[in-house]
């Protein structure tokens, strides 16, 4: 199926308009030079110097993202989103991400790891977190525009080696730029490998927040069941209200039952009357045995206040002798009074 490529988000000057600031960077031989030939010329200039060495830059981020990235044993991080000092060179990295103050405007240093002529790592921390460069050169760029910055790391992507991959649709995802949300859709369409498809797919979920799930919406029709399973994911991690609708239509109305299992499952994670009501829909009237088990297994995931009356009125109430058979197994891991004394009603009877 052909996928449409559209274009999301025009961000305030307000927010472009903010000057770049030098990081705090320790342990390096650190310098600083303007971008002035453009993002990408720079670093091939880089690229053919010797190695190893580091380049950064600041361009704006989404205002709801709020992340921090630890170094070693460091797994809780300050007001400012930072662990400690971030060390370069250590592998031993962890990311965090939360939500943030869609009032306050953030930015984020991407990081780039050049060694034996090719970029090998792409990093990105909070503006304002101190960086441990390991000895390393250490260039930071100025004037670097964020649309230029979208379309270099998208190239990164095409590179070959997956781990860079992951990291540069990653980085792209944090980007402010309307550009960032264009490329995960382009990356996320059709004429893509299935890998490449669902990274993509699951940063727009993850990051892009409404203009993500308008691109997800548009691949709900996609072709591709295997994609599709996938799908049902990123729109439950999407933060806007929406989304739990996009997920009650695909568990009610996909055509592919792994699908509408999946669609199940995420929707249960969410709880809630709308998420209950549908359960309970798909275990009165999916065509299909199989997700009507899998619509109760749901139920059971449910808050135990919750569950227990909803898998007893599946138990007592519903026609298909699986599924009511389902209802009772998942009752008996509940181990609720309530469960035990309708157990021994059925065996006194």
């Amino acid at each position: 199926m052909k996928q449409e490529l559209f274009v999301v988000v025009v961000l305030g000057a307000s927010v472009l308009a903010m000057p770049s600031q030098a990081p705090k960077v320790v342990n390096a031989q650190f310098h600083t030079e303007p971008a002035g030939a453009g993002l990408s010329a720079t670093v091939d200039r880089f690229q053919h110097s010797n190695g190893p060495l580091w380049l950064g830059y600041e361009v704006p981020a989404l205002s709801r993202s709020r992340f921090s990235v630890c170094s070693g044993d460091t797994q809780s991080s300050g007001e400012d989103g930072c662990c400690g000092e971030y060390r370069l060179e250590d592998s031993d990295n962890t990311f965090r991400s939360s939500d943030g103050d869609d009032r306050v405007e953030t930015r984020v240093d991407i990081l780039l790891r050049i060694d034996q002529g090719t970029v090998q790592k792409v990093r990105f921390v909070g503006v304002g977190c101190r960086l441990n460069a390991g000895g390393l050169p250490f260039t930071w760029l100025t004037d670097v525009q964020p649309d230029d910055s979208v379309a270099f790391l998208s190239g990164l992507t095409t590179a070959g080696k997956r781990h860079l991959t992951d990291e540069a649709l990653a980085a792209i995802a944090m980007h402010a730029a309307g550009k960032a949300t264009a490329a995960l859709v382009a990356f996320a369409s059709s004429s893509n490998p299935l890998w490449l498809r669902e990274k993509a797919a699951f940063w727009l979920g993850a990051e892009r927040g409404h203009d993500g799930l308008l691109a997800l919406e548009h691949l709900m029709g996609d072709s591709d069941p295997e994609f599709r399973k996938k799908e049902t994911f990123d729109i439950s991690v999407n933060h806007d209200p929406a989304a739990l609708d996009d997920l009650i239509r695909m568990a009610k109305s996909d055509t592919d039952t792994g699908v509408r299992e999946q669609g199940i499952f995420w929707i249960a994670q969410k709880a809630g009357a709308k998420a209950v009501a549908t359960l309970n829909e798909v275990v009165e009237n999916d065509p299909e045995v199989a997700v009507k088990r899998k619509a109760v297994f749901a139920l059971s995931q449910l808050p135990k206040d919750e569950a227990v009356p909803q898998l007893l009125h599946v138990a007592q109430t519903n026609s298909n002798p699986a599924v009511r058979k389902e209802a009772i197994f998942w009752l008996g891991q509940t181990h609720d009074p309530r469960a035990l004394e309708y157990f021994e009603q059925i065996l006194t009877h």
